[in-house]
């Protein structure tokens, strides 16, 4: 079971990807089959930076505000464009849905996000993860004292499902989740995917996504876009070949549900998401 306390869970049981940047995989039975990959992002780790989808060219405010792209081709744009991105995972969601889950057509993403201080999409009252270029990190509402100039980054989800360090109430929906949490101090970001809709890992509320994210260390925590968006994935030096990209969960991007043990034995399937978050790091 997880751990029952912000004090539990012990980090140097997790794998590390790059400085400052650990991963944690597990597998859980109760209460239900479940499998969670969590990375615990330093933000104060010197030379890390944070990345995510700029607007697109022919940017219009609530219409056509991103080009949709799997977590993978993301990660792979940003490293051509001279931002080594080696981790990246889906933010927000999107309009319009559906439409053909892999294919990178234009959207508006439905919360606050900037990029590299330029605004992708205005406030909407939803809870956004903000990193200022001085490095401050906040999950709260924007307002309009927001300068998008002095934002590194700023992405938003759902709902907070932990707010203040106490678990936030919800349904009994099982879906795949991906959550943000913040540490109290601000310095440590984490990044929780789980699996879902599949026989080997059902999916969780969003009260369960929250204490999760509570055992792992973060104080307040976002419910972003889940389903078959979520998505975590890597940049993984040791692969074979040149494209190195390789998706670290098992999304089921194409809406598909995978509840017997033989269906369960497909593949995953990426889905172009409205907006995406990247780790990078440059030389100080």
């Amino acid at each position: 079971s997880p751990a029952t306390d912000a004090t539990a869970f012990d980090w140097a049981q997790a794998r590390p990807l790059a400085p400052g940047v650990l991963l944690y995989q597990d597998v859980l039975e109760m209460p239900r089959r479940n499998h969670r990959h969590v990375v615990r992002i330093d933000l104060k780790q010197p030379g890390l930076h944070l990345t995510t989808t700029a607007r697109t060219t022919d940017w219009k405010k609530d219409e056509s505000e991103t080009k949709r792209q799997t977590v993978r081709n993301f990660l792979r744009t940003e490293r051509q464009n001279n931002r080594p991105v080696i981790l990246a995972f889906n933010a927000d969601a999107f309009t319009p849905w559906p439409v053909p889950f892999d294919q990178e057509t234009i959207s508006n993403v439905q919360g606050f996000a900037v990029c590299r201080g330029q605004l992708v999409s205005p406030p909407t009252g939803s809870p956004s993860f903000i990193l200022k270029k001085n490095r401050e990190a906040s999950i709260r509402v924007a307002d309009k004292d927001d300068n998008p100039e002095d934002i590194e980054v700023a992405v938003s989800g759902f709902a907070l499902c932990l707010k203040d360090g106490k678990v936030q109430p919800s349904g009994e929906d099982l879906h795949p989740r991906t959550g943000l949490g913040l540490s109290e101090n601000g310095r440590f970001l984490f990044v929780m995917i789980v699996d879902g809709r599949r026989y080997s890992s059902l999916g969780v509320t969003t009260a369960e996504l929250g204490q999760w994210l509570l055992d792992m260390g973060a104080h307040n925590g976002i419910n972003m876009d889940g389903g078959g968006s979520s998505t975590l994935a890597w940049w993984n030096p040791d692969a074979a070949g040149d494209d190195k990209a390789e998706v670290l969960n098992r999304p089921v991007g194409n809406g598909a549900k995978l509840l017997t043990p033989e269906s369960d034995q497909a593949s995953y399937s990426e889905r172009a998401n409205g907006n995406n978050v990247g780790i990078w790091f440059q030389s100080p």
